[in-house]
């Protein structure tokens, strides 16, 4: 019974470690004083987006003058592959 609670937690944890690397697709919004300038969809893991919204928030501060960016980001769990994954819009001020 002690090795079944083992293999299961075992199991577990590695099935936990391996959603973390899961590509999905993610809506990106940028926001500045409650507005949304721009809307993406882009397609990685949780790590590589969150790294690309840090590197395009610091370049949207500094274009806006250190005006401060607010970044939401949203799972798109219907959009499955790299192709469906696709588009942009820029909102007007």
């Amino acid at each position: 019974m002690k090795k079944l609670i083992i293999a299961c937690a075992a199991v577990l944890a590695l099935g936990m470690m391996s959603c973390q690397n899961t590509k999905m697709c993610y809506q990106i919004d940028f926001k500045v004083d409650g507005k949304i300038l721009y809307s993406y969809n882009v397609y990685g893991t949780s790590a590589d987006i969150d790294a690309s919204i840090e590197q395009t928030k610091k370049a949207q501060a500094a274009v806006l003058g250190g005006q401060a960016v607010e970044v939401l980001r949203n799972k798109l769990p219907n959009l499955l592959s790299k192709e469906d994954c696709t588009g942009g819009v820029i909102y007007d001020r």
